[in-house]
């Protein structure tokens, strides 16, 4: 399908026009250049995004409907660029191209279709690690990093968000090929406009919830402030050479690079203040998970998180002999062990000093 919907058979296709193919036959060396350039840089901010959340592995950080959203925003962008009448034509063209203008002609709908592939590589982690991390926590395999309740209901919206980006991009798709077969270039125009529209907005969108996570959390936690660092930059130069190239007439051009660059800076700056206070979490969050963590040792229907003074094995041999003996006389065997020390790992604190 992805094949055939650049055919330059179509009749009202651009593509047949000689004139566009003439001109796409000299390609310039600069704008080759800084596109490959891009689509390095891109490829290379993703790299210590990956790289945070498999050595975390965990999800914990990244807003749900942050990944939701850049999911369907990137749908939208990658359907844009396929359905524009001028990628129609710049394919088309490509057979009577040489390799070199072909790859050219083609590194514009590359740059996007990269960048989309890496955020959902996000999203496949994002996913993978949150069903991980509840199976871990599950099984006493490892203690999740925000705790059971959080850890499952992560777990569940993952799986959500799975089905419903690929249930998005489904529909883009079914709409697009039925569009190209009608071979209609004004409605491939129309819906790349309204496809358009969806990248801006999704865009805009996706990182306010972000940015609340982050500040509720108290830090970045699966969010890499290097992956930040590398894309802000990325897009103020590709806004900043949009509003040079257009002005201030075509705002609805730049504005959106405007809007994720002032979020990307805003999320930086919080990265940056968590780092340098040493803040984790913010402070009533700090307090309940110590009261929790205090407590939790007194629960006899969970595993304790609290740590203990008392060996695993101290009062093992002791309990066996015991245990033996009474076995031997026919008499059952009662553990004089009081229920604070067996339950969970067992706290060495003594009840009357939960009050102080």
């Amino acid at each position: 399908m992805a094949t055939s919907q650049f055919q330059p058979e179509t009749i009202n296709s651009p593509a047949a026009e000689p004139g566009r193919c003439k001109e796409l036959s000299n390609p310039s060396i600069p704008q080759f250049t800084i596109s490959c350039v891009l689509i390095g840089w891109v490829l290379i901010s993703y790299i210590p995004q990956w790289t945070r959340i498999a050595s975390r592995k965990s999800a914990e950080g990244l807003s749900t409907l942050y990944v939701l959203l850049g999911s369907l925003s990137g749908v939208c962008a990658v359907g844009n660029i396929t359905m524009l009448p001028s990628s129609g034509a710049g394919v088309g063209c490509c057979r009577e191209l040489t390799r070199f203008a072909c790859i050219s002609v083609l590194l514009g709908m590359l740059q996007v279709i990269i960048g989309i592939f890496c955020f959902w590589t996000v999203l496949f982690m994002y996913v993978y690690y949150s069903e991980e991390e509840a199976e871990a926590e599950l099984h006493g395999r490892r203690v999740s990093l925000t705790g059971p309740q959080r850890t499952f209901r992560r777990a569940r919206r993952a799986w959500l968000v799975l089905l419903a980006a690929c249930g998005f991009a489904f529909v883009v798709m079914a709409v697009s090929a039925v569009i190209l077969r009608l071979q209609q270039p004004r409605l491939n125009q129309a819906w790349a406009d309204v496809l358009g529209v969806g990248v801006a907005v999704l865009a805009c969108v996706q990182w306010v919830p972000q940015a609340l996570t982050t500040w509720r959390l108290g830090h970045l936690g699966s969010l890499s402030l290097a992956s930040l660092c590398l894309s802000a930059p990325y897009t103020w130069t590709f806004g900043i050479s949009m509003i040079l190239r257009v002005g201030a007439q075509g705002w609805s051009a730049w504005a959106v690079y405007v809007l994720v660059g002032t979020m990307q800076l805003a999320l930086i700056a919080m990265g940056a203040y968590f780092k340098l206070t040493g803040e984790t979490q913010p402070h009533e969050e700090r307090r309940k998970s110590l009261i929790a963590l205090h407590f939790d040792g007194w629960n006899g229907s969970s595993r304790s998180l609290a740590s203990s003074h008392i060996a695993p094995d101290e009062r093992s041999p002791l309990l066996a002999s015991r245990r033996q003996r009474a076995e031997s006389n026919g008499r059952p065997f009662m553990s004089s062990v009081s229920p604070a020390s067996r339950c969970g790992d067992g706290l060495a604190v003594s009840p009357s000093r939960v009050g102080r």
